[in-house]
Formats: structure tokens, sequence, C-alpha cells
């Protein structure tokens, strides 16, 4: 595949994001954008989100945009795709941003090895840090059909043996951002909205890697995310976060049985499990509930038998000592205890960035 051939569809999912988008959209405009086609999806915005986009589109003859009534994230980008065109096809979020070659590169790199699914880095970026994330380490690997269903997707299925040295990394490959997609291959695969599973980033994610017949993790170019957007759907509060993960989890354990998939599958899966229970638990201490409201939440999270079970299998000994500690402290139920190492710890967050 010449790098002439090559185009991109670039969809920005838009909801109430008139501080960032701008910057967002400059930073594709700027990026040497002769083979971008931009689509904006503005999600029902209530600010002046749908306004700026309608600027970009009338300024630049590459950028589109999609009105719509307010239906999710999911609803947002599955619009995206059904006007997508070009050779591959990307996601980039509103209040992130990418770097000035992040195109460029990756269609030198296609053009070299045309792969199905393409990765490539981020940097998490705070208000006085910046954290480079690489997951398969800073060098480039490309992976047949096989080593992506035994590398890849497993490591979407989460983390085994000594990946538990650093647990938080579970979800470091899950998002639908800094990859590219192969459009003929994986046009027709949608979002499922997070009402009914939660991190529909991931399933979108492992039903395309599932079907790809290469991949690769390409380290030149980077995506920027933007952490301390305190209007991010990840500081809302969501009681349904438990059943919504309960739904993906059974998902992602009957493709293990459809397709075959090896037992480090299963481990994998069942590790996530255990390590993901912090995000539910985070969710319910980052809340404006009142602390018997949230002792209460924590102490039914902990108690819910799909943890006793999970713990059975779970292995510790690969853990941190900090996180050895508190999710001991989980399985064995200590509701008090936990609720004071959440509180304590998204204090320590403001001044030790993860």
């Amino acid at each position: 595949m010449s790098k002439s051939s090559i185009d991109f569809d670039v969809i920005v999912p838009i909801y109430n994001c008139e501080d960032y988008l701008e910057r967002c959209l400059h930073s594709l405009i700027t990026s040497r954008n002769n083979f971008i086609n931009i689509i904006l999806v503005d999600d029902g915005s209530t600010d002046k989100s749908g306004e700026i986009a309608d600027k970009y589109a009338a300024m630049y003859s590459n950028v589109s945009v999609i009105h719509k009534e307010n239906g999710g994230l999911s609803s947002a980008r599955n619009a995206g795709l059904a006007s997508i065109k070009g050779t591959y096809f990307t996601f980039v979020d509103p209040d992130d941003w990418v770097s000035k070659n992040y195109f460029t590169s990756v269609a030198e790199e296609l053009s070299t090895h045309e792969v199905d699914i393409l990765m490539v880095p981020y940097s998490r970026i705070y208000s006085d840090i910046k954290l480079d994330t690489f997951v398969f380490s800073n060098k480039i690997s490309i992976f047949d059909e096989v080593k992506t269903r035994d590398i890849v997707m497993r490591r979407l299925y989460g983390v085994i043996n000594s990946e538990l040295n650093n647990p938080l990394t579970v979800d470091n490959l899950s998002t639908a951002w800094a990859k590219f997609y192969k459009t003929d291959k994986f046009s027709e695969i949608k979002f499922t909205a997070k009402s009914k599973i939660y991190s529909e980033d991931l399933w979108f994610n492992i039903n395309c890697f599932l079907r790809a017949k290469s991949s690769e993790y390409f380290n030149k170019p980077k995506y920027y995310y933007f952490k301390e957007n305190e209007n991010s759907i990840v500081h809302t509060y969501n009681a349904n976060m438990l059943d919504q993960y309960k739904r993906l989890y059974s998902q992602m354990h009957d493709y293990i049985i459809e397709y075959e998939l090896d037992e480090k599958f299963l481990k994998a899966l069942n590790n996530r499990i255990v390590i993901n229970e912090l995000i539910i638990l985070r969710n319910i201490v980052m809340s404006n509930k009142n602390s018997f409201f949230k002792y209460r939440m924590i102490r039914n999270v902990l108690s819910d038998p799909m943890y006793a079970n999970a713990y059975k299998k779970f292995s510790f000994d690969k853990l941190p000592q900090n996180y050895r500690f508190f999710y001991k402290c989980c399985k064995y139920r200590l509701s008090a205890i936990t609720y004071l190492m959440l509180v304590v710890g998204e204090q320590l967050k403001t001044k030790i960035k993860q």
C-alpha cells in the first residue's frame, strides 16, 4: 500500500466540551491534514460545542458535522462510523489532542506494514506533569494473526503473571482512541451503550482484534490524553456500574467458550474482575453522596458473590505490597479499612499522579 493511497477518517464525539474542543480541533487541522477527513459528532450539546464544530466545518473542507440528539458516547461514535469512507478510521476525544506528525507518521508506517489495526502510545497529561504510556514497551512490535489473538487480545482481557506488578495498567490498551482500524474490516462493528455494559471501548476492541489478521504497536506518534477534565464521565457517579461490569464479564467469558480461547484468557479475565473492583469502589468514594451511603455501598460491592469466586482463583504474589494489602482487605470484606484506604488514596492522587 502506497502512502498516497492511505486516508483517514477521524471521528470526534462531542458533548459539552467548549472549554477544550478548539485545542483538539486545532491539533487535527495542523497535523498535515491533506489526507484526513474529520467527522465531528455533536451529541446534543447544550453549550457552545456545536457552534464551535460548525465554525470549523465552515472554515475547512475536510471537516463535517453531524448534529444529533443526546445518546451517549457509543451512540455518537456509531453515528460517525456510519459516515466513514477512508482506508482507516480512528477516534479522538474532544478534550484530547494529537502530535503534529500523528497522521503522517502513521501513514508512512502503514505504507510499509499494512496491518489491520495499528496501535500508538499516548501520554497522560496533568496540569503539572506528563506521563508516557507504552503498552508493549517503547519499541515497534508487529503481530501476525496468531500473536494478535494470543498476545494483544489476551492483554485486552487482563493482566497475568509479571504484568500484575503494575495492576493499574490493566486498561492501558482498552481505549478506542490511539488506534487505527482498517475500514473494510471493521466498519460494521459498533459500540455497545454503557447502559448495557461498562467499558464500551474494551468490548469494541475485543470484537475488532478477534477478527484482525494482523496488528502493530507503533512507537512514533503521540496521542495526548487529558486527565484533568472534571466534566469527564469518569468523574460521574454511576449506580449501575457493578451490573454493567458483570454483563461485560459475562460476554467476555462467552467469547472464551465460543472461540475456544486459551486458558490464559480465563486467568486474565479473573484478574481483571479483581483489579477492576477498585474502579467501582473509587466511583463510590468520589461521589457527592454522604459517608454512610458510601460505606454501605462499599460493603455491598465487597459482599458480591462474583468477587468471592474471583478471589479464590487470584494470586496476590505479583502485586506490589500496597495493592496486595488493599485487595486482601477487599477479599476479606474489611469494609471500614477499605473505605479509609480509598479516601486516603484519593487525597494522595492529588500529589501522586497515576
